[in-house]
């Protein structure tokens, strides 16, 4: 095994070039400028072959030539050669030809708002890629780019989340969390909005793997309120979520993000947006890769897309940044 090692360490492709080109050039001048090296160099390459398999390759008199071995290995070493030289232009070729593929996975409400614009700018840049998209919230989209099942994750993460080692996070933006209620609702105009007076209210919540949940449920057990609130449905589509709410449900507590307030069904009431974020904080959205994996162009150009959709939003901060909310009672919350 250490002869086979120190065989496959010393032989070099430079090595079997070089004589290759001289059975072609005749002399180390001639393969020295074709491989642009210097005269010495071109000879040495084809003496550390004649050491390393143990033959005489070249015969030296009034005109160079190759030996019966020379011509020999040359036969052997000719084709390997020209193999490898035309490699980068048959990949190149092949690569032209073979299926890219990408798949996203992101929350319904991140798919249908900002990621539709670099969707279609990205299939009219580039058609050949099998661009596939998956509806997933935000803890299932960073399980299935955990699970190599997808290539990018566009999720929501709150300072209740932890970003797990094997992955990157570039952020996209922020958004506050609301509360989503019937315009004549007490709550929508209440001059000053406490967690505990939302917590005598029945909920409309989105589901438990979505991080604006994750963000609201903190912020109730930090009033010592998680066991007391009435959740009567959760969701984790926002039609469904607002659509309760008109027919009397409960309020709903979450991040819309770029979503407006729905138009009213007819005899249903009118709903308004209320920003809660004083007091449940805010969900940053940002895209997740994993880590020490080679970013195929075909991969960093939607990412690039992505995030030019989101720049004209404003800047996430650090997940880690406490909201200054308001207690229950009114006073500064305790820390946590």
């Amino acid at each position: 095994m250490k002869t086979d090692r120190r065989f496959f360490k010393a032989l070099r492709f430079r090595q079997l070039r070089a004589l290759v080109e001289l059975s072609h050039q005749k002399t180390f001048s001639a393969v020295a400028s074709a491989l642009g090296l210097s005269v010495v160099s071109a000879w040495r390459q084809v003496r550390s072959l004649e050491e390393e398999f143990g033959v005489q390759l070249v015969a030296e008199g009034q005109q160079l030539s190759l030996t019966d071995d020379g011509r020999a290995l040359v036969e052997l070493a000719e084709p390997l050669v020209e193999s490898f030289l035309s490699l980068r232009s048959m990949f190149d070729d092949r690569k032209g030809k073979a299926p890219r593929k990408l798949a996203v996975a992101a929350p319904a409400g991140v798919l249908s708002d900002a990621v539709p614009g670099p969707v279609t700018r990205y299939r009219r840049n580039f058609p050949n890629v099998g661009l596939r998209l998956m509806d997933r919230p935000s803890r299932g989209a960073c399980a299935a780019l955990l699970a190599g099942q997808a290539d990018i994750a566009i999720v929501g993460m709150t300072v209740a989340d932890e970003l797990p080692t094997s992955l990157t996070m570039r952020p996209l933006t922020r958004y506050p969390i609301h509360l989503l209620c019937p315009a004549d609702h007490v709550l929508a105009t209440m001059k000053r909005l406490t967690v505990r007076a939302i917590a005598q209210h029945p909920l409309v919540l989105s589901s438990e793997d979505t991080s604006d949940r994750s963000q609201v449920d903190l912020t109730f057990a930090r009033a010592g309120l998680l066991n007391r609130i009435n959740v009567t449905i959760s969701a984790t589509r926002l039609p469904l979520i607002t659509r309760y709410v008109a027919l009397g449900f409960g309020v709903a507590l979450l991040a819309p993000g770029m979503a407006k307030a729905p138009k009213p069904r007819r005899g249903q009431p009118v709903l308004v947006w209320r920003d809660v974020s004083h007091l449940f904080g805010h969900e940053d959205l940002v895209l997740l890769q994993r880590k020490g994996r080679f970013e195929l162009p075909h991969v960093k150009a939607f990412r690039e897309l992505v995030e030019a959709a989101y720049r004209a939003e404003p800047k996430a901060a650090s997940l880690h940044a406490r909201p200054q909310n308001d207690s229950p009672t009114g006073g500064p919350e305790p820390s946590p």
